[in-house]
């Protein structure tokens, strides 16, 4: 399997042994491609666990000394007035008078990843909505009343401290790839089933002796070159349509692949 890896590269007419790999390595190297698909998108995810590190610190200067007194936050100095902070990827509000809404909250967050509030009774936390997360969770908002036990002890000083010594432990990383694998795997696999079919088109017009499931496991093979590629130009941006490069190109290497059957493999 190594050499074929080697062989997909520049060497396309080699990958026709690729049909005679066992199924199990088949599938095994889509998912090698899926975590190559994978990876730009989980280091753009890491930046943003950085970018989110940063603006906590930030947040974390401008943020005046309170503690939760009666349920309700209070902050150190009486005259203390509320504010509203904001990064690129965070909006803090900070609002000791009652003046804002929990509902304000979550409307701040417009091109934001998170929307956090310091409200007098509660604090609120916004986060992107989805169709997915709202199925699963019911809303984007989590509201947390200052009467519950595990607030009871927030104080201006700890979060202060929290913040500035906050690091991002290795399993966020994990959990980023991990979370980035599964969509680029199924939508590789899908992209890789239809230059099957595209595939299984040439083999039937030409007549040549190369059955569906042959033609996935050379298929297989044959996107090695533009995944990679595909993966190097998402490092600069995300934008570019990978899937339509990589069912074109791949097609256009499996073509390739099956030029040196004509006349020699025909039924």
């Amino acid at each position: 399997m190594l050499s074929l890896m080697k062989s997909s590269f520049f060497q396309f007419q080699k990958l026709l042994e690729a049909k005679k790999l066992p199924f199990g390595k088949i599938i095994g190297y889509v998912f090698i491609l899926g975590a190559v698909l994978a990876l730009p998108l989980a280091y753009k995810v890491s930046g943003v666990f950085h970018e989110i590190q940063q603006d906590g610190q930030k947040i974390a200067a401008k943020l005046p000394d309170f503690t939760i007194e009666n349920n309700q936050l209070t902050p150190a100095k009486e005259n203390e007035k509320g504010f509203i902070y904001q990064t690129d990827s965070i909006i803090f509000t900070f609002d000791p008078e009652g003046k804002r809404t929990e509902k304000d909250i979550t409307t701040d967050m417009v091109g934001n990843f998170l929307s956090i509030g310091l409200l007098k009774g509660s604090l609120v936390v916004a986060m992107p909505s989805t169709g997915t997360g709202s199925a699963l969770l019911g809303d984007n908002q989590l509201v947390i009343p200052y009467t519950e036990a595990a607030l009871k002890g927030l104080d201006g000083q700890h979060i202060r401290e929290y913040l500035k010594d906050a690091k991002i432990p290795w399993w966020m990383y994990l959990i980023a790839f991990l979370v980035s694998l599964y969509p680029s795997v199924i939508n590789l696999l899908v992209t890789l089933l239809f230059a099957t079919l595209g595939a299984t088109l040439q083999t039937k017009m030409r007549r040549l002796n190369l059955s569906s499931f042959e033609n996935f496991k050379i298929v297989v093979f044959a996107a090695t070159l533009p995944v990679v590629i595909t993966a190097l130009i998402h490092l600069v941006t995300m934008g570019f349509d990978g899937t339509m490069f990589i069912l074109i190109a791949t097609l256009f290497i499996y073509n390739q692949v099956i030029k040196g059957l004509a006349g020699k493999d025909k039924v």
